[in-house]
């Protein structure tokens, strides 16, 4: 079918005799407009190969010999600025930061003042000019900028277009002409119907009008993003890197902020390795450890270094040390450094997440899209940078955005921002 009719909605939307007439005119106009067969289609077939791809991950340890992989010692690094020359970087904010909601409304904040909230543009306690963890990034990126004399270009993924976080982001970058940055582009992230666990459409009523149920295509959908066409361009980001003679890409969190030396550190050790994931070496490795693990897999026909979840590790997994035998496996930060072609000439695989929330009222469904953590095993030769954890702070609560705060000065961002 070329676009959906009420009869059709009638057998693929949850609890859809619920609504009345006007109500179900508005669901067929937006699943027309947004979700047109051929969408649903594609996403039902993503979200059944997804599915069949965590059952063959629940079994990718069996047959398969586990080795400490290859890793850099960051500390042992002599790095610069200049490391970055060649690359382009990706800050990573389109979460929406609902944890750090909810903890700020425990805390007493004026749920009015969280009206344009998102986590990557919240000010930190005290710190210069309201400045949130996106804001000190670019600031530090333009510092790199003008003290190499080039344009180091910058990707900020958002949630999915017309979200809160693209809108937000926009009108800071606007508001701060950029940063004094001249290569900035955004890329939305993708968003697909989030299924119910028989595979119906669900909806939630806003204003007593329905809006169906979608979430965003997870960790790695920013990474597969960047292979679309974006915005009025007739290009693609990976197309936009490539003119700007960028032929790597550093990807992070722009909702964490970073050690001056993390960025041109991560630039340095994958000079020679196309694709390289940050970590930080275990000194002891407990069963409950909810991290997931850096490790190489080898078996008879292939030898590949993966990021292995909690679910999935074995004893075996959890008793291995490097040569020294001082550390166990490193566990993940979410940084990446990787070759452009390495995504240009790659998919990730469809990827489900353990099951979600839907609606309050339904069973957990799981989530679909792709996993960042995917894209190390695409690598011919891949290598862990391991780091300090004292190198980089994340934002998950409010608690943190002292630590961030207490962070920054300390990495003497707050003098850098004032440039």
């Amino acid at each position: 079918m070329k676009s959906w009719t009420i009869e059709d909605l009638k057998s693929h939307v949850h609890n859809f005799e619920k609504l009345n007439e006007h109500q179900r005119s508005i669901l067929l106009e937006k699943m027309n407009s947004k979700h047109p067969p051929h969408s649903f289609e594609k996403d039902l077939q993503k979200r059944r190969n997804a599915l069949k791809n965590s059952k063959v991950a629940k079994n990718i340890l069996q047959n398969a010999h586990s080795q400490f992989p290859g890793f850099i010692k960051g500390e042992q690094l002599q790095c610069s600025p200049e490391s970055l020359k060649g690359y382009g970087l990706v800050f990573t904010a389109g979460g929406e930061g609902e944890r750090l909601r909810l903890s700020l409304l425990k805390k007493g904040v004026d749920p009015q003042s969280l009206n344009d909230f998102t986590k990557a543009t919240y000010p930190l306690h005290d710190f210069f000019d309201q400045y949130g963890s996106l804001h000190i990034n670019l600031k530090v990126v333009a510092h790199f900028c003008s003290k190499l004399n080039i344009s180091i270009p910058v990707i900020i993924t958002t949630g999915p277009e017309g979200s809160l976080t693209e809108r937000v982001i926009k009108q800071v970058l606007k508001k701060h002409h950029n940063f004094g940055l001249k290569d900035v582009l955004i890329v939305p992230q993708d968003e697909r119907l989030h299924f119910t666990s028989d595979e119906k459409i669900a909806f939630t009523l806003i204003n007593d009008l329905p809006e169906p149920v979608t979430q965003p295509d997870e960790t790695g959908g920013p990474l597969m993003k960047l292979k679309q066409k974006s915005g009025t361009m007739d290009l693609s980001a990976l197309q936009w890197l490539n003119q700007k003679n960028c032929s790597k890409l550093i990807v992070v969190q722009a909702t964490a902020i970073y050690d001056l030396n993390l960025l041109p550190m991560m630039a340095k050790a994958a000079k020679e390795h196309d694709c390289l994931g940050v970590g930080i070496l275990r000194t002891e490795f407990p069963s409950n450890d909810p991290f997931g693990t850096y490790v190489t897999l080898k078996t008879e026909t292939e030898k590949k270094t993966c990021i292995i979840e909690q679910d999935i590790r074995n004893e075996k997994m959890r008793s291995l040390k490097d040569e020294s035998g001082q550390y166990y496996l490193p566990f993940n930060t979410g940084f990446y450094a990787l070759n452009c072609s390495l995504l240009e000439n790659n998919e990730l695989p469809d990827y489900a997440t353990p099951p979600k929330e839907v609606l309050p009222e339904l069973d957990k469904s799981p989530k679909i899209g792709y996993a960042a953590t995917d894209i190390l095993p695409l690598a011919e030769k891949p290598v862990v940078l391991t780091v300090d954890p004292n190198m980089f702070a994340v934002i998950k609560t409010a608690d943190d955005l002292i630590e961030l705060s207490k962070a920054a000065k300390r990495y003497r961002l707050d003098t850098i921002v004032k440039e």
